[in-house]
């Protein structure tokens, strides 16, 4: 067990804190019909999230909407069973810094996109991730409701039991529904 884990968080919520505060974006409420730009962030802690973050965007391309993926791997290297793959991004531990600030230019690439709606997949909120959703300038954002009501504009809350499938489906429903022409 790392003893520095828990002061390297406190630093790297208080930097984010500042460097948040400099992020300019104008907040726009887009579904899948009027996105043109779809950016998706997730983690790789469990075996199926990969297969089912791929249906996800998968889904996305069909609905004729430009999809960046970028994926955290909470290992040094990427694992093997892990196909390359053009439509995913990936980074792993070593690609931060020692208060887990993601430093890998891949990283700093995805964070200055300008995206319609940025979609955090992640069931665990991880501090590279945390960087990657609050310094980005996409004008909406989703994702797991969380103790902290500002990380995204739309929240979706699940049980502990429901899995990254379910949470998907709900991301698809609820999306699909807002801003909808009546």
């Amino acid at each position: 067990m790392d003893i520095l884990r828990k002061p390297k968080e406190r630093i790297a919520h208080w930097l984010l804190k500042r460097k948040q505060r400099k992020v300019q974006r104008g907040k726009t409420v887009s579904n899948f019909d009027t996105a043109e730009r779809v950016g998706v962030i997730f983690s790789l802690e469990e075996e199926t999230s990969f297969d089912l973050t791929n249906q996800f965007l998968n889904y996305l391309a069909g609905k004729k909407i430009k999809v960046y993926a970028l994926g955290y791997i909470p290992q040094k290297e990427i694992p093997s069973r892990i196909a390359p793959n053009s439509k995913i991004n990936l980074f792993t531990r070593k690609d931060l810094n020692w208060y887990y600030m993601p430093v890998h230019p891949i990283v700093q690439q995805f964070i200055k996109q300008d995206f319609d709606i940025l979609i955090d997949l992640s069931k665990q909120s991880l501090v590279p991730l945390k960087f990657v959703n609050n310094l980005s300038r996409a004008r909406f954002k989703v994702g797991l409701e969380s103790n902290n009501g500002r990380d995204y504009d739309m929240m979706i809350r699940i049980g502990p039991d429901q899995g990254l499938q379910y949470f998907i489906e709900q991301i698809k429903h609820y999306v699909s529904q807002i801003n909808k022409p009546q």
